[in-house]
């Protein structure tokens, strides 16, 4: 921990906000995960540099295999991935919503409640989900 965490925070909490929406593919009309955007208040790049090095690290020890090479920092706010559906014939239902109304509605989201980040849980996500298999899903390195 000492080695770059306490170097890039100054062993200070790290003051990050959440404003702006996005979704986590191409289309609008096509949207299963819908995420706010994160960023530190005084506006550096402190927050994404420790993720980064945790991701680094992580990687060279052989707790994750390299499937990226950054971290999106965001926090969830909508993922309709895992949705049941009592008539659908597999275990989940696959229906991906039209996020255009929610996006244009959203996407000035401010959440300026401030998040204090002095202990840091670090785990490994992973859903089962038969689109991950297929390409389609994703799995999460979680920052809590």
């Amino acid at each position: 921990k000492e080695e770059f965490i306490n170097d890039i925070s100054g062993g200070k909490p790290l003051e990050v906000e959440m404003a702006g929406i996005e979704y986590m593919n191409d289309d609008p009309g096509m949207v299963d995960v819908l995420y706010a955007k994160v960023h530190m208040k005084d506006g550096s790049n402190r927050l994404q540099e420790l993720v980064d090095r945790v991701l680094e690290r992580f990687q060279a020890s052989g707790l994750i295999v390299k499937e990226w090479n950054t971290v999106k920092l965001h926090a969830t706010v909508m993922n309709t991935l895992f949705r049941k559906d009592p008539n659908a014939e597999g275990r989940y239902n696959l229906y991906t919503a039209d996020g255009k109304y929610i996006f244009k509605e959203r996407e000035s989201f401010d959440g300026r409640n401030i998040l204090k980040v002095s202990l840091m849980h670090i785990l490994r996500a992973y859903q089962e989900n038969p689109r991950i298999e297929k390409g389609l899903g994703h799995r999460e390195l979680v920052v809590v």
